[in-house]
């Protein structure tokens, strides 16, 4: 009976964990300048659950902060909540509607640079972004999926030029996607589809920044938003992502 009861039980787990943390996010709660200067990049982190989006003690958020901090020029991090995409993609069209006429005119698609990343709903809530921008006529740098859950079949859209994927599997019921797929292999490189387990070494994680019951309750999936060597390949991964500057 463990099967069919599956979603039911993930989705009061989730909601019991993570309902708490939610508020409801705005277009204003956006920092960056609109639009931006040509050349300019923007990486969109996309927070997993029912997470708030600036709350730094979740894993996308701490680590969009870490890349804030390198004041690195012409660079601009911004974080979103996966349930609320169409303030992601409103911020994507209005930072590159150079011309601020209210639209982003393909000339202006084509100029942005977008790198993606998230973490578990987020994670699939990237695939999800992706594909709109796709639809645009936006290129993605890096589309990078940690510990992605949800229903999808994990293509990744040609406009997608890189992609990355870091999963666990030892969680009973929240397993991470196994494998990203390339719609068009000549178009969107696979940088690593990468399985790590927590299994006999759990102790070696800190998660003492955690709430207790997400320690509990989410396991291994809670262990790879805290697992260094995870975020120091995503971070290495998205600032390798970033344009030269002329």
């Amino acid at each position: 009976m463990l099967r069919p009861l599956q979603p039911f039980l993930l989705t009061l787990l989730l909601t019991g964990l993570l309902s708490a943390d939610s508020r409801n996010q705005t277009f204003d709660d956006f920092t960056m300048p609109m639009p931006v200067e040509p050349g300019d990049t923007l990486i969109l982190g996309i927070v997993g659950g029912w997470e708030r989006w600036d709350n730094p003690a979740r894993c996308i958020r701490r680590n969009a902060i870490v890349l804030k901090r390198k004041k690195l020029p012409g660079v601009h991090v911004e974080t979103v909540e996966n349930h609320k995409l169409e303030l992601g993609e409103e911020l994507i069209r209005k930072a590159f509607d150079f011309d601020s006429d209210g639209k982003l005119s393909p000339e202006e698609a084509e100029q942005a640079n977008i790198i993606l990343f998230g973490q578990s709903l987020g994670g699939r809530a990237v695939l999800y972004l992706a594909r709109t921008l796709n639809e645009w006529g936006v290129p993605v740098r890096l589309a990078f999926v940690i510990d992605g859950y949800g229903r999808d079949d994990y293509t990744i859209p040609p406009n997608v030029a890189t992609a990355a994927n870091i999963f666990q599997r030892d969680h009973i019921l929240i397993k991470g996607a196994r494998q990203l797929h390339p719609e068009d292999p000549a178009r969107t490189r696979i940088l690593l589809n990468r399985q790590v387990s927590y299994k006999g070494r759990a102790h070696t994680i800190d998660t003492s920044d955690d709430l207790p019951k997400h320690r509990i309750f989410m396991g291994a999936h809670s262990l790879i938003e805290h697992d260094p060597e995870v975020w120091d390949e995503v971070i290495a991964r998205v600032l390798a992502a970033i344009p030269a500057r002329d």
